[in-house]
C-alpha cells in the first residue's frame, strides 16, 4: 500500500508546475478573499436589520401601549 502524498505536496506541485497554475491559484486565492467578504458584509447588514426591526418593534408597542391606556 503506497503512502498518500501531504496536501502540502500536492500544492507545491500544482504551484510550482507552470507560471499559469501559479497565476490560477491567486486569482483562485483572490476570488476566496472577495467571497469571504461579501459574506461578512452581508452578515453585518443582515444583523443591523434585525436590530434595526427589534428597535422598531419596541417603539410601536410602546404607542400601542398608551393609546390603551389613554382610552381606558
Amino acid at each position: 500500500m503506497e503512502n498518500a502524498s501531504l496536501s502540502s505536496d500536492v500544492w507545491n506541485n500544482v504551484t510550482t508546475d507552470s507560471p499559469t497554475s501559479l497565476y490560477l491559484a491567486q486569482i483562485r486565492d483572490l476570488a476566496l478573499k472577495i467571497v469571504y467578504i461579501i459574506i461578512g458584509t452581508v452578515g453585518v447588514l443582515d444583523n443591523l436589520f434585525v436590530i434595526i426591526v427589534f428597535a422598531l418593534f419596541i417603539k410601536i408597542t410602546d404607542k400601542v401601549g398608551l393609546l390603551v391606556i389613554c382610552k381606558c
